[in-house]
């Protein structure tokens, strides 16, 4: 995205959509820009913290199902040795 089309409102966008990181990107070169912004600084530290509850989210998610399939590996196993 060019550096003029990064603005709040497009990152209030992303945000809303549920679009962390994008929306944190762009504060971030918006705070560059303007380093005494505070409502950026603010977004900046907010997000920054919303997209480390979304990673640990996927990672527990993806944990979960890394576990259930290791269970039912575990099974089959079972069953086919069982049954052989």
């Amino acid at each position: 995205m060019a550096l003029e089309a990064k603005t709040k409102t497009f990152a209030e966008i992303y945000e809303s959509q549920g679009h962390y990181a994008e929306a944190l990107n762009i504060y971030i070169d918006l705070l560059k820009e303007n380093p005494l912004d505070e409502e950026s600084a603010d977004n900046v530290k907010r997000l920054q913290s919303l997209v480390k509850e979304a990673n640990d989210g996927k990672k527990r998610a993806a944990e979960t199902q890394i576990y259930a399939l290791e269970t039912f590996l575990q099974k089959a196993y079972a069953y086919r040795e069982k049954n052989a």
